[in-house]
């Protein structure tokens, strides 16, 4: 016999989803994926690709005359009804100096309202900023790696990524087990903390692998860094790092798509950055790893440019059918308008060829900048909403407080929020924390939740840690160093490398905060919180007053690691030669 389902019961379940729906930032659209795909095949090595600077030019944004702005190092995703994806570096606020922000093309040309769809974690390794997008689509969702670091002073990054089911989000970070939470990096730089450091990821999915490519830019080069994963829904898990693998030779980031034409692996980037000899370089690869140089253009390009972005298919593809254009930030050079960058999207033309790499010269120059900064508009639309405080520390039993919501507009003016009616509080754990018209109650338990607000389709959060009655709260005089564990436990390190590693301790405070320790000074007072690092056996490596590990000889030594004289670990270093 057959059940028949209640109408009325249908209507329940459909306005459940709806409503769950509502909750999201996403649109709920389903991508326009191609299904053109040609097979994967061996490489012809003798096989190349031209690239030339074709007249459409697209400035998709310009700051205005009287204030610095930018929307740099794009990522962009092309689908196979013509409508197009873009990510974009964008000024932050509230001491986060990037956010990613988000606009969407029904045509590629004509984009629409922007917002922001990825911010800093409060109290987390990416407080700093969020920046850098590199975007791949692939299992239902939309990967969205970033940069980001827990260092003042724009070095020290690591690479981390979030996911969502839609381009606009709502995103979760990769937590170092799962999705969701505190965010913990992918790729982690372990050498001088002096410098740049890791980020700036780009991804290609090939044959059920994902690559990863990165800067990795250290105390002794910049370097293009590759790494490979599976494509389950944990992968990050599952990464093994090949490491830098080409120098960079004064390029900037490398944006890496696939060409299902010739089977090849193709990087973008923008070389001699800032100056108006500035361009394009082209490099190619058989395997994904290895790349070499094949093509610089300076020619049809804006000077000045850099942080470029290359358009590509979800999965990080490319046909030559395909309708091609690069994105990247611009400028007119001049000193006083550094962080003021129009952003263009130009046409590119491909062509393959066979027989030997062309003469990469590149003589001539790219075209002028011409004044393309607009007069300070008047209508204000928002683009990113938060939380006055991004973080609330809680006693327990603490109730009535007001949560405070601001907006902020295509300028980052700060807005507040005169009706906090307006706002929903959603996604938290209401055994923590609980709402009633933006009053924040805390329940009694004690523990940390996400809240989660929206304004007007726009989406960020918010943490409450709720701590037992008489705890020592941050900030107050009784921290004492409740944990010291190490950020990495081994080390191998080839003795004819150039690279080195540093051992850094992870310290954690009776006031519920943390730092890494390596005596920097910056992250943690290295007179209150010395660090000493003792070699077991020091014919095989020395250790610096900072961590750094100097290769000796070929051998196993353990290194013994202590904080204020009272709180050890031990790691362990191998020297190879390999």
């Amino acid at each position: 016999m057959k059940k028949f389902i209640p109408l009325a019961a249908v209507i329940l379940v459909f306005i459940a989803a709806m409503l769950l729906l509502s909750s999201c930032s996403g649109t709920g659209k389903t991508p326009a994926l191609f299904h053109d795909e040609l097979p994967v095949k061996e490489p012809d090595a003798d096989v190349h690709l031209r690239m030339t600077a074709g007249t459409e030019r697209n400035v998709i944004y310009s700051p205005p005359k009287t204030q610095a702005g930018y929307r740099y190092g794009p990522a962009i995703i092309y689908y196979a009804d013509g409508s197009c994806d873009a990510w974009f570096s964008c000024m932050g606020s509230q001491g986060e100096w990037d956010w990613i922000s988000y606009r969407h093309s029904d045509d590629g040309v004509t984009f629409g309202d922007e917002k922001v769809v990825l911010t800093p974690n409060p109290d987390s390794m990416d407080f700093f900023s969020c920046c850098d997008p590199g975007v791949v689509y692939f299992g239902g969702y939309y990967y969205l790696g970033y940069t980001s670091t827990t260092y003042d002073g724009g070095v020290n990054n690591n690479v981390f990524v979030a996911r969502s089911h839609y381009p606009d989000g709502p995103f979760e970070k990769w937590n170092g087990e799962g999705w969701g939470g505190d965010p913990k990096p992918i790729i982690y730089y372990n050498e001088d903390e002096t410098k740049y450091g890791a980020g700036e990821p780009s991804f290609v999915v090939l044959e059920d692998k994902l690559y990863i490519y990165y800067t990795w830019c250290c105390h002794h080069n910049n370097y293009l860094g590759v790494a490979v994963a599976d494509t389950s829904e944990n992968w990050p898990l599952s990464i093994k790092d090949y490491g830098p693998q080409l120098t960079k030779d004064g390029s900037d980031s490398y944006d890496v798509f696939y060409l299902e034409d010739n089977n090849k692996f193709y990087g973008f980037a923008a070389t001699e950055r800032f100056s108006e000899s500035s361009g394009i370089r082209v490099i190619e690869s058989m395997d994904g790893i290895h790349f070499e140089a094949v093509d610089y253009v300076k020619q049809g390009f804006y000077q000045f440019l850099h942080n470029d972005g290359i358009a590509k298919r979800p999965d990080g593809h490319s046909r030559l059918k395909d309708r091609h254009f690069i994105g990247y930030a611009f400028s007119d050079g001049a000193s006083g308008n550094w962080g003021k960058w129009p952003t263009c999207f130009q046409e590119i033309i491909f062509e393959l060829y066979s027989g030997e790499i062309e003469d990469l010269e590149n003589v001539g120059q790219g075209d002028y900048f011409s004044d393309y900064y607009p007069e300070l508009g008047e209508e204000r639309r928002p683009i990113a909403i938060s939380a006055a405080n991004r973080v609330y520390n809680c006693m327990e039993h603490y109730t009535g407080e007001v949560v405070s919501v601001i907006w902020f507009d295509q300028y980052l003016g700060v807005h507040s929020i005169e009706d906090i009616k307006n706002v929903r509080f959603y996604g938290y754990d209401s055994s923590i924390v609980g709402f009633d018209d933006g009053v924040m109650n805390i329940k009694g338990k004690v523990g940390s939740t996400f809240v989660y607000i929206k304004y007007k389709g726009i989406v960020n959060f918010f943490k409450v840690v709720v701590y037992p009655t008489g705890s020592v709260m941050p900030g107050d005089v009784r921290k004492e160093i409740s944990s010291f564990t190490p950020v990495q436990d081994k080390f191998v390190i080839d003795i004819k490398a150039d690279h080195t590693c540093q051992i850094r301790g992870y310290v954690e405070f009776n006031d519920h905060t943390w730092a890494e320790a390596f005596n920097d000074g910056i992250m943690l007072d290295k007179n209150k919180y010395p660090v000493t690092f003792e070699v077991e056996d020091p014919s095989v490596c020395r250790v610096s007053y900072k961590g750094i590990i100097s290769p000796l000889s070929v051998g196993k030594t353990n290194v013994l690691v202590t904080i204020q004289g009272k709180i050890s670990f031990t790691v362990s270093v191998e020297i190879v030669d390999d």
